[in-house]
Formats: C-alpha cells, structure tokens, sequence
C-alpha cells in the first residue's frame, strides 16, 4: 500500500494534476483578498460618470474575503476541478491498460483503489490548507485579521466536501469504463447533492443535507452560524460516501480490467 500510494503522488505530480489543484488553490487565495479589498473601488470607477445610476457598494471585511475563499470558489471552482482531475484516476488507467498492467503485480485490486483515494485525499489537505492559511495571511495584510476559529472550522468542512465530490469521481471511474462517462456521471452527482436545497432550505430536513457542508461556511464566518450547526449533515455525508465506496469497491473487484 506504501508502495502504490508513493507511486500515485508521483504520477499526480507528474501529470500535472496535483500542481494543478494547488495553484488552483493558491490563485484564489491571491485573488479573493485583493477583490474584497478593492471591489468598492473598481465598481465605484466603473460607475463614475454614469447619470441616473448609483450603485453604493458596502465595505468588506475581512470574513467576506474567506467567504469568497472558501464558500464560493472552493465550493464551486475547487469541486469542478476535483472531478476533472480525479475522473480519469482508474477509468483513464483501464483504457490505457495500465491498470491491467500493474494489478500482474502482487497488488491487490482493493489496495490499488484505496492508494488513489488517499492520494487524491493528500492533494486535497494540502490544497484546502494551504490555500486558507495563505488568504488568511493576505487578508490580515490588506483588511485585517479574520475569525480564526471560523476560518478554520470553514476549512475542515471544505475539506470533507470536497472529500465527498472526490469519493463520487473516484468511484464514477471505478465502475464506469470510460473517464468521459465518469466526469459526466460525478457531475450530475453534484447537482444532485444541492437538488434538495431548492425544496428543503426552509424546511427541518434541510439540517441533515450534505450540501450544508459548504452552503453554511458563509454563516459560520459571519458569526451567524456555529460548527453544531453543521454536524447533522455528516452522517448523511458518511453514508453517501460509504454507499459509493462499496458499490465501487465490489464492482472494481469483479470487472474485466
């Protein structure tokens, strides 16, 4: 298992993919901090000169640049990127062969599916982590310090969202052949998972949603929230991605490499 998951953080290095999710990460935590410090300014210039129009911006603080960190980019951009770079982790290793190819080794198909998810799940720490530490560290420059228990409870639950878009790509490509039919599949996941926000955002069920893991992050910054709001969702988190993981996990066992 050591051996694979070596492997596996060398091929997503390789392959440009873990770099990607990285500079991903690291361009927005750039970016958000610079644009909540600056939007006033820019719509106010844009503006300028325009009769009839008066657009008052309010003044951003430092939780609104965490927000547009983690409850929107990471949450909408982070889980595109996710699926792109995970969709073709065993499918694309099933067309190409490779898959058959190293499974001829005293490597079992279990262990071979594991060592991507903990791979994968490595770039994703790193990513989210990294990514909030840093826009952290620029937005105390530009605006001031934000919340740093709320920042990083935002974190840990990023990370457990994308952990979950991750579990459905990786198991879209372990029981679909084909990394194109693993992407489309992983995102009509997706829209799935925030289906029941427009039936049951007002309603008690609505506390018990997976997509409250990234939909709350903006409330808990704010103040308005707190981490125990957020906890009835994981077990509906868990079960969706425990329900994932077998169906893949006894469907790769069986397939035709």
């Amino acid at each position: 298992m050591k051996a694979l998951f070596i492997k596996d953080m060398r091929q997503l290095w390789r392959t440009f993919r873990l770099p990607a999710l990285l500079l991903a990460g690291l361009f927005f935590a750039i970016l958000d901090p610079i644009g909540a410090k600056y939007l006033p300014q820019i719509m106010e210039q844009l503006m300028h000169g325009a009769e009839g129009i008066s657009i008052i911006m309010p003044e951003q603080g430092p939780e609104d640049a965490l927000i547009s960190f983690l409850g929107k980019n990471l949450s909408q951009m982070g889980a595109f990127i996710v699926i792109l770079t995970a969709m073709g982790a065993v499918a694309g290793e099933r067309e190409r062969g490779i898959s058959a190819w190293v499974l001829t080794r005293p490597v079992g198909r279990l262990p071979y599916f594991w060592s991507k998810f903990a791979a994968y799940s490595t770039g994703i720490v790193l990513t989210v982590s990294s990514g909030t530490f840093l826009a952290a560290l620029y937005t105390a420059s530009l605006i001031g310090a934000p919340p740093i228990m709320p920042t990083v409870w935002g974190a840990v639950f990023m990370i457990l969202y994308l952990e979950l878009i991750l579990v459905i790509t990786l198991s879209a490509s372990a029981l679909l052949r084909g990394q194109i039919a693993a992407g489309g599949a992983s995102f009509a996941a997706l829209m799935l998972l925030w289906l029941p926000q427009l039936f049951l955002e007002q309603t008690e069920a609505a506390r018990y949603m997976p997509y409250r893991l990234s939909s709350l992050i903006a409330a808990l910054l704010k103040g308005s929230a707190a981490p125990t709001d957020i906890l009835p969702a994981l077990p509906a988190v868990f079960i969706v991605a425990a329900a994932f993981l077998t169906a893949a996990s006894l469907s790769f066992r069986r397939a035709e490499l």
